[in-house]
């Protein structure tokens, strides 16, 4: 059984016009980006923590290959293979809207049966991201200024 979907409202539209466009160029990944859309939840964003676009997912490929941290994207957006994985990519399509802990299974573009296994929703150790550096700026006093509160008048 597969496990719930959960897409936020915020990428919900973007993700429904890609898997058409990928349904009428007849592209597999498309046709399971669109049914796993059809049979989708949508939430508001801050509600239950789920794979977004652009956003870190960590996540292993059946139980025995390593882990795997990368950026969900769309595709056409500027990719670098290390770092992005596509939303039309057969893993891609598996993981979106998935919760840590939630195993999906998926067909490879070879056509071989895989389960991917969301294991975090954090960038990988030594990456910070653009929420954790505003909080830690907005957190920190400002050294230049005796109370923290910035510039103040002369």
């Amino acid at each position: 059984m597969n496990p719930p979907v959960s897409i936020a409202s915020t990428d919900f539209g973007r993700l429904r016009q890609i898997a058409v466009q990928a349904l009428f160029s007849r592209d597999p990944v498309g046709r399971f980006l669109f049914s796993e859309l059809e049979r989708a939840t949508v939430i508001d964003v801050p509600a239950i923590p789920v794979v977004r676009l652009d956003d870190w997912v960590t996540f292993r490929v059946d139980d025995d290959q390593p882990l795997e941290s990368r950026i969900l994207v769309l595709p056409g957006q500027p990719r670098r293979c290390a770092l992005h994985l596509s939303v039309l990519s057969p893993v891609g399509a598996a993981l979106v809207g998935l919760r840590p802990g939630d195993r999906m299974p998926y067909s490879g573009i070879d056509g071989v049966q895989h389960v991917v296994t969301v294991e975090s929703l954090e960038p990988p150790d030594g990456v910070i991201s653009l929420t954790q550096r505003r909080s830690a700026r907005a957190a920190r006093p400002d050294d230049n200024h005796p109370n923290g509160t910035g510039p103040t008048a002369a």
